[in-house]
């Protein structure tokens, strides 16, 4: 079972509000947009590249910081025993 289904498992249970999965969803594309930019710089050559990598992965780091703090203040919890119950299932 892979990430996507886990977190559609997961927010499908209506124990979150609209707005908590609107936040799972978010911190789940900022993680991935985060692999992509440490990949993308781990890639690249020209040194004007690598300042956009650079870039691009001080900006996913930010905003992944962001959502977690937002997902803090809002006292959003994710019950690991249901995601670890649907990941041996499938």
């Amino acid at each position: 079972m892979n990430r996507k289904e886990i977190l559609a498992y997961i927010t499908g249970k209506n124990v979150y509000t609209e707005e908590q999965k609107r936040l799972l969803y978010a911190i789940d594309k900022a993680r991935e947009d985060l692999k992509n930019a440490v990949g993308y710089f781990e890639l690249v050559n020209d040194p004007r590249l690598v300042d956009y990598a650079i870039y691009m992965e001080e900006a996913a780091k930010a905003k992944y910081a962001y959502l977690l703090n937002e997902a803090k203040k809002s006292n959003l919890k994710v019950i690991s025993s249901d995601i670890l119950k649907e990941v041996k299932v499938g």
